[in-house]
């Protein structure tokens, strides 16, 4: 090798190092840790009082907590009349499979926001964009799940007025 050549040998090699870099930073993360817990989640039939919820967690189980009556003056938030529809989401799989109540009510569930492998489901963002690059759209309507540095849109199952009425329920214990 000549001395002489030693600048352009350099010069070429950066580009390549730094697209090797690029690359690796964008790809070594998938191949790290991967979300465990799958978990369960509930869209439609959002009719509540006062933002009281008639399905929650309690005990580790999905259960039904009828509304009260509403008294004479209460706010009845009532935006359609639809039957919940409950779904288990594989994180391994990226699929959502439409559960009964009587199926979801069975599963141990923990209902805090992280998960016990530390993922959290999360809405997408609105970016309205700046001045000189425009507005983008944003994924406000889409969900991921996130966690160690890493994130992956979710297919869920949303539909129609469900679409708007997505409500996570809980990580499943017994995948």
């Amino acid at each position: 090798m000549n001395k002489k050549n030693l600048p352009l040998i350099i010069a070429l090699c950066i580009p390549i190092l730094m697209i090797l870099l690029v690359a690796g930073f964008i790809y070594l993360p998938s191949l790290g840790n991967k979300p465990k817990y799958n978990f369960l989640y509930m869209t439609g039939n959002s009719y509540s009082y006062l933002g009281g919820n008639q399905y929650i967690v309690s005990g580790g189980h999905l259960t039904y907590n009828p509304p009260p009556p509403p008294n004479n003056g209460d706010l009845v938030i009532k935006p359609d009349n639809s039957l919940p529809h409950f779904y288990l989401y594989n994180v391994a799989q990226n699929t959502a499979t439409e559960v009964f109540f009587g199926q979801a009510r069975n599963y141990t569930l923990d209902s805090s926001n992280t998960s016990p492998d530390g993922y959290v489901v999360v809405r997408g963002n609105y970016s309205g964009g700046d001045l000189f690059f425009g507005g983008g759209g944003g994924d406000y309507n889409s969900w991921f799940i996130k966690g160690h540095n890493r994130s992956r849109k979710l297919n869920l199952k949303l539909t129609g007025s469900d679409y708007y009425n997505f409500q996570f329920l809980g990580w499943t214990q017994n995948n």
